[in-house]
C-alpha cells in the first residue's frame, strides 16, 4: 500500500469566537489516502493554518521539506519509520512547535490507515491489548462562579455516569473566599466517591498564587493538579511537588517530543505525564514516551479536548498500555466535538468508554458535518 495523496482541511465551528484554551472550535483535520482508496484521519489541536501550510509548503531545501511532499509515493509499511522520515526532512525549520503538530496529526492518520490495511484495530498495531474499556472524566470548562451553576453542571455530568471530574481555574478563583465555598460546595454535592481533579490551565502562573489554595485541595481529596505554571518554569513544578501529595500533571500545555520531557524527567518533576497525542508527536511518540517511563512509576493521561478522532486515538493507544488510565472526555458544545467524527460508544452506566474494535481508529467523519464546518473550499 502506498500513500497516493494527503490533504488537510481548516474547519471552523459557527460558534467560534473567543473560548481560551478552547480547541474544539477550530480545527485541522487531515487526510492520508492509499494508491487502493483508503483514508486515514487525524486532527491537530493547533492553530489550524500554520499546520495546513507546514504540510502543503514547497520544499524549501532537502531539510526543509513540505510534509505532504515527504509521504506521497512512500510504502506504508511503518508508520513510525515515516515519522522518522518527516521529523529528519524538517529538521532546518522544524523540531519543536507546529511542525511537530502538523507531523503527530499525520502520524495518527497513518496509524489509522496502516490499521485499515490490515483489517484490524490501531492497538493491535500498537501492541499487546491490556483494556477493553477505560474510565473517562469530564473536562467542566470553566466551572460555573454560582452554587446554583455548580449544582447544575455537576449533576448533568452525574446523570451521564461520570465518576471523575476534572475543573478548571478561571479568574473568579482570584477571592479565595469564594474559592473555597464553591469547592467545598462541589465536593459535598458530588460526594466523597467521585474524583475530581484541577486544571489550572494557566490562571494562576506563580507559586505564590497556587501555594494558599493547597491545603485546601489536599482536604478535599483532589486526584491530580493539571498545568499549575508555564512549562519554561521548571523549579517551581520541582518546588510545588514537594510542597504537596496531590500527583502534578504536566505536559498539555505544549511539550513536544520525549525530548522535552527529558529535563521534567530528570528533575522528578511531575508525577502524571499529560502529552496531547496530537500534538505532542502522535501514537508514535506517544508509545515512546510510554516506553520511556514505564520504570519510573509515572502515569500517562493524555490530553484530549478535540474531536472524536482524539478520543478514539487516545483509547487505542491507551488500551496498550499496562495501567489503567483515564480518558479525558471534552464536554464543549461545539459541533466539531459533537458531531464531526462518529462511531465511538456512548459512556457506560460504569462511565467507562470501550475502546474501538473496528479497522483503525474506529471512528468515521460525518460528511454533512464536514461540509457545514470546513472553511478551505
Amino acid at each position: 500500500m502506498k500513500i497516493a495523496a494527503v490533504r488537510a482541511h481548516i474547519l471552523r465551528d459557527p460558534q467560534a469566537g473567543d473560548h481560551r484554551f478552547e480547541g474544539s472550535y477550530q480545527n485541522v483535520l487531515v487526510e492520508v489516502e492509499s494508491d487502493t482508496g483508503l483514508i486515514g484521519i487525524g486532527e491537530s489541536d493547533a492553530p489550524p493554518a500554520l499546520v495546513k501550510a507546514a504540510i502543503e509548503m514547497p520544499d524549501y531545501n532537502h531539510l526543509s521539506r513540505g510534509l505532504a511532499g515527504v509521504l506521497i509515493g512512500q510504502t506504508l509499511d511503518d508508520p513510525s519509520r515515516l515519522w522518522d522520515d518527516m521529523f529528519e526532512a524538517t529538521q532546518w525549520h522544524g523540531r519543536h512547535g507546529t511542525v511537530i503538530h502538523a507531523i503527530s496529526a499525520l502520524d495518527i492518520a497513518l496509524w489509522d490507515l496502516f490499521a485499515k490495511g490490515l483489517e484490524a484495530p490501531v492497538w493491535a498495531c500498537l501492541g499487546e491489548k491490556h483494556h477493553d474499556r477505560l474510565p473517562a472524566y469530564a473536562t467542566i470548562y470553566p466551572l460555573a462562579e454560582t452554587l446554583e451553576g455548580i449544582e447544575r453542571q455537576a449533576k448533568g455530568f452525574l446523570t451521564q455516569g461520570f465518576k471523575h471530574l476534572k475543573i478548571c481555574v478561571h479568574s473568579w478563583w482570584n477571592n479565595r473566599d469564594l474559592m473555597e465555598q464553591n469547592l467545598r460546595f462541589l465536593r459535598d454535592f458530588v460526594g466523597p466517591d467521585i474524583s475530581l481533579m484541577l486544571d489550572v490551565a494557566l490562571e494562576w502562573t506563580t507559586l505564590d498564587q497556587l501555594r494558599p489554595a493547597l491545603p485546601l485541595l489536599e482536604e478535599l481529596n483532589f486526584k491530580w493538579i493539571e498545568a499549575p505554571f508555564p512549562l519554561n518554569d521548571l523549579n517551581s513544578h520541582v518546588t510545588l511537588r514537594g510542597l504537596t501529595r496531590i500527583p502534578i500533571g504536566i505536559g498539555d500545555l505544549g511539550l513536544t517530543t520525549c525530548r522535552e520531557f527529558e529535563p521534567y524527567m530528570a528533575a522528578g518533576a511531575f508525577d502524571i505525564a499529560q502529552p496531547d497525542i496530537t500534538m505532542f508527536g502522535g501514537l508514535t511518540e506517544a508509545r515512546r514516551l510510554a516506553a520511556k517511563l514505564e520504570s519510573s512509576g509515572a502515569r500517562i493521561v493524555p490530553h484530549g479536548y478535540n474531536t472524536n478522532i482524539t478520543v478514539a486515538a487516545n483509547l487505542q493507544f491507551l488500551a496498550t498500555c499496562r495501567q489503567a488510565s483515564l480518558v479525558e472526555y471534552s464536554t464543549s458544545s461545539s459541533l466539531l466535538r459533537q458531531r464531526l467524527a462518529t462511531g465511538l460508544a456512548p459512556l457506560d452506566k460504569d462511565g467507562m468508554m470501550e475502546v474501538p474494535s473496528g479497522a483503525g481508529l474506529g471512528v468515521s467523519i460525518d460528511p454533512e458535518v464536514f461540509q457545514r464546518v470546513r472553511q478551505d473550499i
